[in-house]
């Protein structure tokens, strides 16, 4: 199957799906959208067309994507109302270059996850996929750009785009760091690489960070524990309305879509 015709079966199948979708409110708690590029020119399936972008941003109700501060006192003061936060892992200038601007004509707070070690360097780390290993990577002066507009909140994603194997204290506080020396602030919000938690951590994470993001697919609801906060993923082939049914609901379509291309990986097939 060509990359092409791989994106067509996706993109069927998600409008196929959403089309099951009930109501078009926002979910209420905490949805964290995970994105990682935008315009970027590949073919990976977290590489968002930019136009596609645009469109998924006028698709968002304005009023309820919030910065990840405001997400996270809702949710330890017990408020169901419902928070989008978008959030950038990993530091591509893609998204400086293509998601920046449509965000300040907006006006629209999100959170970057940074991995320092990449910065004004190439994205480049163990395991790193062919489309994206060795893509651009933002340069220090344009972080800081992003920082002092008061839109971006900067997160900790470790230095090196750690395994979960090798995440270490040193790891974080390398990274942040990094942050507090080049920006003058020091990093309130973490997320894992690869996006798969290491309970081990979690107390030294408890210590220096107000929130730690994994890849685990879920919304956010008051109760929750700030160091465990799921996410809902966005990629290149998501139609507008599968996309607008990530923001409401229980996330029916999105955990079929999973469960569908597993079973297709499971049976050798290119999904």
């Amino acid at each position: 199957m060509t990359a092409i015709s791989g994106d067509r079966v996706r993109a069927t199948l998600k409008r196929g799906l959403a089309a099951t979708a009930l109501g078009r409110d926002p979910a209420p708690g905490a949805t964290l959208l995970i994105y990682h590029r935008v315009g970027g020119g590949s073919r990976d399936e977290l590489d968002l067309p930019a136009d596609a972008f645009r469109a998924q941003l006028d698709l968002l109700p304005p009023a309820h994507v919030v910065s990840l501060d405001t997400a996270v006192d809702r949710l330890a003061a017990g408020d169901p109302t419902p928070s989008i936060v978008l959030t950038f892992d990993d530091g591509f200038a893609d998204v400086y270059a293509n998601a920046w601007p449509e965000l300040r004509a907006r006006a629209l707070p999100f959170t970057l996850y940074l991995a320092t070690g990449c910065i004004g360097e190439q994205m480049r780390w163990e395991g790193s996929t062919g489309t994206s290993g060795g893509s651009a990577a933002l340069s220090w002066d344009q972080v800081a750009e992003l920082a002092d507009s008061g839109l971006a909140t900067i997160g900790n994603h470790t230095r090196s785009h750690a395994r979960p194997e090798a995440l270490t204290a040193t790891e974080l506080d390398e990274a942040s760091d990094d942050i507090e020396r080049r920006l003058g602030l020091r990093p309130a919000h973490f997320a894992y690489p690869w996006g798969i938690a290491v309970p081990d951590m979690e107390h030294a994470l408890r210590c220096r960070f107000r929130s730690a993001a994994t890849g685990v697919l879920g919304r956010n609801l008051p109760g929750c524990d700030p160091i465990r906060l799921r996410r809902v993923p966005v990629r290149r082939t998501d139609p507008p309305a599968f996309f607008r049914a990530k923001l409401g609901g229980r996330l029916v379509q999105e955990r079929a879509y999973a469960a569908v291309v597993g079973l297709g990986k499971r049976a050798g097939a290119h999904a």
